[in-house]
């Protein structure tokens, strides 16, 4: 609940990224909420709403002389946590599950000063609010004594003193999920509760962690029911699922597949479309925008699972159009081929003397490290040489060979190519498009095709993805993709790291 209570307001102007499809208002969705707030009149008041745990602009109205103002659009409000804003911005938050919701406060203590006048679950709500902040403060007093304390027995006891909020917290938490069965405050409360950590022991007594985190991980969700549409309009879910996804789940691609798929599958898309929406989008938008390397292999996953239909079929995801779903099943299409594990696509081209062809699969080094290039990217120009005085001083002792591919494709790019070459004394393998083969290949493939080359190798662009410069591969002996953007550096790291593990694994077989 932390974060419910001190989540800042994210107002947009739409709701538009976060709404599913909608075939008109349920009658269950039909509200009246009513706020008389002190000090207010003829004041412009918002209605947000959270999604996820980002809280959005749902409706407008105007304050009366006294205060008074009414939210009742027709297509109603969908069940979930919702924020009356005032000028300021300053705001109170409640829930909207009930038909009809009355509320007052002041503009002098707008959180102090609130009371419910009709909506059970709202008094239950502000009662739990309350309870936690006096619990905490009393509590938060009481660690700073125990902090304080020099005495070791007094220091106990303040311990112990403190482990007795968090039980007659859960006491409290636990009575609510009794007595109000069905309604949104038990959810979100019950939500709130994390799972009992369950410490398994081994046969000598010792903690089984591996079976302990286990254990957590599959109990994780006891609290939530994953089939309630309601707890996505609730930030303690979303703040979960980002616990879980990122945190709980080992930041493993095939490890999150696996856990991804599982939490989906429970949220019943037949039933539950729009929560099932929920979480494959923030799955697949989590990893597809990621950085840590190797994390595309979860995007390309959800979207060959979810996303791209099997030919002669129909797409999973509703909510995109057909534009916006060509253009990520193109990109998931590029980029399963280069994930990590990936047995990497032979390029062959010509060296700039456009006589010798480079072949990348017969370079004898158990590692290489597959450059791709611009003579005209500054950027590249820039790093390149660097990159060189590692690959001689630690990259090239180590076994690690550099094949470094370059777009030549005009007389410009191969006269620049050539003289960066010689001015940087670049002497690892250098192949590139070159200027003669690309002219006469696009007039006559077959000239080249397959007694020099093969077609992905004159289209590695679009076969190894290239859409910006440079770009770096890192291959083992088996020409599997082990590592992407890496610096020279990392590069060592985890040829050393790799090496290190096979010798283990061998010496394991023996």
């Amino acid at each position: 609940m932390r974060q419910l209570l001190t989540a800042s307001i994210v107002l947009l102007a739409t709701l538009a990224t976060a709404q599913t499809k909608q075939a008109g208002a349920r009658s269950s969705d039909q509200r009246r909420l009513e706020f008389t707030i002190k000090g207010l009149s003829k004041d412009t008041i918002y209605l947000a709403g959270y999604y996820g745990n980002k809280l959005l602009y749902n409706d407008t109205a105007v304050a009366d002389a006294k205060g008074k103002v009414v939210f009742a659009k027709p297509r109603g409000y969908k069940a979930g946590v919702y924020a009356v804003v005032i000028p300021g911005p300053r705001y109170f938050e409640f829930l909207v599950n009930e038909p009809v919701v009355q509320m007052s406060s002041d503009t002098l203590d707008l959180g102090g000063a609130l009371t419910v006048q009709k909506s059970p679950e709202n008094q239950v709500f502000l009662d739990y609010i309350r309870f936690l902040n006096d619990k905490r403060k009393e509590a938060d007093a009481m660690g700073k004594q125990r902090d304080a304390a020099e005495d070791p027995i007094r220091k106990a006891e303040l311990k112990e003193k403190l482990l007795g909020y968090d039980r007659m917290i859960r006491a409290y938490q636990e009575d609510i999920v009794a007595k109000h069965p069905g309604t949104l405050v038990a959810a979100i409360v019950r939500m709130s509760v994390p799972p009992e950590e369950q410490k398994i022991l081994k046969a000598d007594g010792s903690l089984d962690s591996s079976a302990t985190y286990y254990s957590y991980r599959t109990h994780y969700w006891d609290n939530t029911d994953l089939t309630d549409e309601r707890i996505i309009r609730t930030p303690v879910f979303q703040n979960k699922f980002e616990e879980y996804i990122g945190k709980v789940v080992p930041q493993i691609p095939d490890t999150i597949n696996k856990c991804a798929d599982e939490l989906i599958q429970r949220m019943d898309a037949e039933h539950n479309d729009e929560l099932w929406r929920f979480g494959v989008h923030n799955v697949t938008y989590k990893y597809e925008t990621s950085d840590i390397m190797g994390m595309d292999a979860v995007f390309v996953h959800m979207a060959q699972t979810y996303y791209c239909p099997k030919p002669g079929g129909k797409s999973r995801a509703f909510w995109m159009t057909d534009e916006k779903l060509d253009k990520l099943c193109e990109r998931a299409r590029k980029q399963a081929p280069l994930v990590i594990g990936a047995q990497a696509k032979n390029i062959i081209l010509p060296d700039t003397s456009e006589q010798k062809w480079q072949d990348m699969y017969r370079l004898p080094q158990e590692y290489v490290l597959v450059i791709f290039w611009d003579p005209h990217c500054g950027h590249c120009k820039k790093e390149l040489p660097h990159i060189y005085t590692a690959y001689r001083d630690t990259l090239r002792p180590m076994g690690i060979e550099v094949y470094a591919v370059a777009k030549a494709t005009d007389s410009t790019l191969m006269a620049d190519w050539k003289k960066f070459i010689v001015e940087n004394g670049l002497d690892w393998v250098n192949a590139g498009l070159t200027w003669h083969v690309y002219t006469e290949a696009k007039q006559n493939a077959s000239k080249y095709i397959p007694k020099y080359t093969t077609i992905e190798s004159l289209n590695y662009a679009d076969a190894w993805d290239i859409y910006s410069t440079p770009r770096f591969f890192l291959l083992d002996g088996d020409r599997k993709i082990v590592g992407k953007q890496l610096s020279p550096a990392q590069v060592a790291d985890l040829v050393s790291t790799l090496r290190a593990r096979k010798a283990k694994d061998a010496a394991k077989g023996n």
